[in-house]
């Protein structure tokens, strides 16, 4: 029995094991720890040898994530100068900017070299090639004449160190370096199409390595232009684009993402970087609604709150004052103070499609409080809609001036208890037939689609009545978005809405008239016919009218079989 017992043991475990089991499992802790082991080895065999020249000031040492600044000379090991930034050895002067374990990473026997360096410490390196430019993390391209499979001697200086806690990493490439002078309580950044103020100075990096202490080669107290227009150079929009309104920073930029700009001159020499010292005075949030400028939002009043918690993003009740004219004649059609100041602001239900689209999508993205400008093309203003004002000609561009003065926000519909959630979706469902009635079908789809999927989404029902009332909003909303498709002409998607209904209710009675007239229209009109039947068995006050449609379905199924059979005999005739 004992060796029964193991032999089943043995097979368990056997059908129990499974490869990936027994895969080694990191974490970058466990790599952090290898690669620091692996170093240590190869440093005490002398993959970097470090001998110091000339002793510095000052405890700070560097740390990964700071930005530095040193002066640097490369040499074969003949003894040949390959590169050099120093102006005695017939480099440019300009330091060279790192940012340790980060950005475009510079060779990896560099960066160990600095790690216990002080301000003004110059040292001698002695670097293998798997530790210059060969080593896996190095990023930085040798400069020309440097070869990667050669010993290489360094000559390096550290100048300045700027806390990591201060820097910052930006641009896609990752090769702009931001630090930090002035922090703003502001979160938004600007970005495309943005209009922008910054107050900006660009400079050549000084040779000591401290920011602002060279002469500017451009100074403007104020800059204005848009962003992604093209008037910008790329290096400066991509700073503008990590900061926020009110913050002062300056970035080390690469030279050639600032040249070749009407904004900003190019550099009177060519160095490897420039500085870049900002100021975000102001910018206008300017948003493009559609994402092909048919409708466009330009912020110019903030309001109060955060975006986008503080936005009336979902359904709501609003309150606005506004007004608009015709972008061509400029001239007026609305103004809801009418040059009242206390006029009382016109309140609505966004969604209910009351106001044009164009209104209803922007005035979600706005606080309380903003004003914002909202040019529209007239696909998204008043084409085809009965409330288009005289005065606005169809195929009209027109522009609104909106401010959002409150609106009641909405709870968390999807964390509400059961039957407010239910009691929601019904309300949603009577606003989407109050649009409905009024013709505005592509409102009344949103309420209905946004009833039901409430009403799906209702995981915790405590009762059966409540699952009744969850089932009879739903099958309400599924035959009305099977309506609103009929009106549409959409017959196989009101075919589909039906379907799910009566999955639903098996003999909804407006399910299955609903069902028979698609069917009906689709020429399907023997499924029609028993539809149409059942819809009278099911709701006896409606047998008349089923009669009458059962009448009418045979006319049409007639004069359908005629057409079909004089395009037969045309068929033949012609063959």
């Amino acid at each position: 029995m004992a060796v029964q017992a193991l032999q089943a043991y043995v097979v368990a475990m056997q059908n129990r094991i499974d490869d990936n089991d027994y895969e080694p499992q990191f974490n970058e802790k466990d790599e952090k720890k290898d690669k620091e082991l692996r170093e240590s080895e190869d440093l005490s065999h002398g993959a970097v040898l470090k001998g110091m020249v000339e002793q510095g000031a000052g405890t700070r040492h560097p740390q990964e994530g700071d930005l530095v600044y040193i002066h640097i000379s490369v040499t074969a090991p003949s003894g040949q100068l390959l590169h050099s930034t120093r102006v005695e050895e017939g480099g440019s002067g300009v330091p060279m900017a790192l940012l340790l374990g980060r950005g475009v990473r510079a060779p990896r026997g560099w960066e160990l070299g600095l790690q216990d360096m002080v301000c003004q410490q110059r040292c001698q390196l002695t670097i293998k090639p798997e530790y210059g430019y060969k080593h896996k993390d190095c990023h930085m391209k040798p400069p020309k004449g440097v070869s990667i499979d050669e010993t290489m001697r360094v000559d390096i200086k550290l100048l300045e160190i700027y806390s990591k806690d201060d820097v910052r990493v930006v641009g896609a490439n990752e090769d702009i370096y931001k630090t930090i002078k002035q922090r703003s309580e502001s979160w938004e950044s600007p970005r495309e199409p943005y209009e922008v103020e910054v107050s900006c100075s660009a400079r050549v990096p000084a040779p000591s390595g401290r920011h602002g202490e060279s002469t500017p080669y451009f100074v403007a107290p104020s800059l204005k232009f848009t962003m992604g227009s093209g008037t910008a150079p790329s290096g400066l929009e991509e700073a503008l684009s990590s900061m926020t309104q009110g913050e002062k920073s300056v970035f080390s930029c690469p030279t050639q993402y600032v040249k070749g700009s009407s904004l900003l001159p190019d550099p009177t020499h060519q160095p490897d970087r420039v500085e870049l010292d900002l100021h975000l005075l102001r910018f206008a949030q300017v948003r493009d609604m559609t994402g092909n400028g048919e409708v466009m939002k330009r912020r110019i009043k903030e309001g109060t709150g955060q975006f986008p918690m503080d936005c009336p993003m979902a359904d709501s009740r609003l309150q606005i004052h506004y007004r608009g004219h015709v972008v061509d004649t400029g001239q007026e059609f609305v103004n809801t103070r009418g040059g009242d100041s206390t006029a009382q602001p016109l309140e609505f239900d966004s969604g209910m499609g009351i106001l044009p689209e164009a209104i209803d999508m922007t005035v979600r993205l706005m606080t309380p409080g903003e004003i914002s400008l909202i040019t529209s093309t007239s696909q998204y203003a008043y084409d085809g809609r009965p409330d288009r004002p005289p005065g606005v000609p169809e195929g009209a561009k027109v522009e609104w001036e909106v401010e959002l003065i409150n609106f009641q926000k909405q709870p968390d519909w999807e964390r509400a208890e059961p039957l407010a959630k239910i009691q929601h979706a019904g309300e949603l469902k009577d606003q989407g037939n109050i649009a409905f009635k009024a013709g505005r079908l592509k409102a009344a789809r949103s309420k209905y689609t946004k009833a039901l999927r409430l009403a799906e989404r209702i995981f915790d029902i405590e009762t059966e009545e409540q699952a009744e009332a969850a089932s009879v909003v739903k099958t309400a909303c599924l035959v009305n978005l099977a309506n609103c498709a009929q009106r549409e002409q959409q017959f196989g998607e009101a075919l589909e809405w039906c379907n799910k209904a009566l999955r639903e209710s098996h003999n909804h009675a407006k399910a299955l008239y609903r069902r028979a007239m698609a069917f009906s229209a689709l020429g399907e009109f023997d499924k029609a016919q028993e539809d149409f039947i059942k819809w009278k068995k099911v709701d006896t006050s409606a047998a008349a009218d089923a009669d009458a449609q059962i009448a009418k379905l045979k006319l049409q199924q007639k004069a359908a079989n005629a057409k079909q059979k004089q395009q037969f005999r045309n068929f033949f005739d012609r063959t």
